[in-house]
């Protein structure tokens, strides 16, 4: 599975562009969704609610073919209410911290309920697939989920922590599996399927992101260590639309910066093809892989 945050444009720390603008959408994902299709990948396309207001962003993604990909949600909450740090439908130089998880449970399923409906309206379906903005879930979020009509969600990042907030250190298992609300770390009864994002203990991320986190060899790292210690063996990469486009996100600054990242994605599409891998979309994921 390709996990894509669908995020607005940004800068350093992720602070969002000043004035907004959304070029990551309609470059970025233009250009990794034509190498998608050369390769039979389905990304999945996560969107955050400070997309869903851009009505440009909006028409660009329902005019993609939704048989190869899939759109789903990501939530940042303060870009939507009750209680929205930036109220929009501007949202420039806006600086997203929040982390979910520490909403009380009520404001966190009414905010999932608010972006779910949004999402339903913009685009005529219920999403079946989340990851909450900055990895911030925890067991209430699977059983909001539930009631909301999601089947799948990929926020957990094994063996990371993050902020002393969120924690997935010791994960129970690295392949999708049914979680606890207790514990979202650990199986129990939820009927949402959690899909890890493919990271070793070393910390090596199947994560094609130059410089921050993994170059090709990273990458297939990441993917031997799988095969070798994982059954099924079942690979979740992710990273930013915007990171495709020169100086919109934190990470890839220039041409070279961008270049390199897709002929690190192409060559693990390569390699991925090459040992009959499966390519498919979040929602068509089984417990079985």
């Amino acid at each position: 599975m390709l996990t894509i945050d669908v995020e607005i444009d940004a800068g350093r720390k992720w602070k969002t562009s000043n004035p907004a603008t959304y070029e990551g959408m309609t470059l970025g994902i233009g250009i990794l969704q034509k190498l998608c299709e050369k390769y039979g990948v389905k990304p999945v396309y996560l969107i955050s609610p400070a997309v869903m207001v851009d009505r440009t962003s909006v028409r660009f993604l329902n005019a993609l073919n939704w048989d190869r990909c899939e759109l789903g949600t990501h939530l940042h909450g303060e870009y939507i209410a009750p209680m929205a740090k930036f109220s929009g439908e501007d949202f420039s130089g806006c600086d997203p911290e929040e982390m979910q998880c520490e909403y009380a449970e009520e404001i966190e399923f009414k905010k999932l309920e608010n972006l779910t409906d949004k999402f339903r309206n913009l685009f005529g379906h219920t999403p079946k697939s989340f990851r909450a903005g900055r990895f911030g879930a925890r067991g209430w979020t699977l059983a909001c989920l539930e009631k909301l009509g999601y089947t799948h969600d990929t926020s957990v990042t094994p063996f990371r922590k993050w902020h002393d907030v969120v924690d997935f250190s010791k994960p129970e298992s690295l392949s999708p599996y049914y979680p606890s609300k207790e514990n979202i770390c650990t199986r129990g009864d939820a009927r949402i399927l959690e899909v890890p994002v493919s990271i070793t203990p070393d910390i090596t991320w199947l994560r094609p992101t130059p410089r921050r986190f993994s170059d090709f060899e990273q990458c297939k790292k990441v993917i031997d260590w799988y095969e070798e210690h994982v059954s099924p063996t079942v690979l979740c990469s992710m990273f930013h639309n915007v990171e495709l486009v020169p100086d919109k996100s934190p990470y890839c600054k220039t041409e070279e910066d961008c270049a390199g990242m897709l002929e690190t994605i192409e060559k693990t599409f390569q390699l991925l093809t090459d040992r009959n891998y499966r390519f498919k979309t979040l929602s068509e994921v089984t417990v079985d892989g």
